[in-house]
């Protein structure tokens, strides 16, 4: 009587692990998604959907990259509450969703940049406008206590006007390192 054949049974075995391996090797190939994280574009129609496209982001960006997009996120809600565009919680994520959806993760981070930089030039320049009409300010003999206002006043400005350069100066160098325009468009107030 013959031996069994146990080739069949040997052969189901390696064929699943192969098939395990060259899936393995076909998700993780180039051309697999863009070779670039910051060209992935992101999918945002609503919170949930915005969530797992930070979620894929944090797996491909660098701890400074992510930052920056989690930056740029609230700069471009700020810019939309500033602006006047939407109101109330609803309405700003809504636009926050219009104004991302479909662009790429260097795009958005730039827009926030951008966004960032015209907020804190704006603030850093009209501080600079007031400290040099109130540095005009003198106050009567004798009054400590318009004294004591004006020179606190001057000391609040000048560590806002130390804070806003200093953002300013951070933007321009993330702008920089993502090989962006140092010199995004001229400021203009917000809203």
């Amino acid at each position: 009587m013959p031996a069994p054949d146990s080739t069949p049974v040997r052969t189901r075995p390696r064929a699943a692990g192969t098939i395990l391996v060259v899936s393995a090797v076909l998700a993780l190939a180039p051309g697999c998604g863009p070779s670039v994280p910051l060209d992935t574009r992101v999918t945002a129609t609503d919170s949930l959907s915005l969530s797992l496209a930070r979620a894929e982001a944090q797996q491909a960006l660098t701890p400074q990259q992510m930052e920056d997009f989690d930056k740029a996120i609230q700069e471009i809600k700020l810019h939309i509450m500033a602006a006047g565009t939407a109101h109330g919680s609803e309405a700003v994520s809504e636009a926050l969703y219009q104004s991302i959806n479909g662009h790429t993760l260097r795009s958005i981070i730039q827009m926030g940049l951008e966004s960032e930089y015209t907020r804190a030039e704006f603030e850093r320049s009209t501080l600079e406008k007031s400290m040099a009409t109130n540095a005009l300010m003198r106050t009567r003999p004798g009054d400590t206590d318009s004294a004591a206002y004006l020179s606190d006043l001057r000391e609040r400005q000048t560590a806002r006007l130390k804070a806003a350069t200093e953002e300013v100066r951070h933007v321009r160098e993330r702008l920089a390192a993502s090989g962006d325009p140092v010199d995004p468009p001229s400021p203009t107030p917000p809203g």
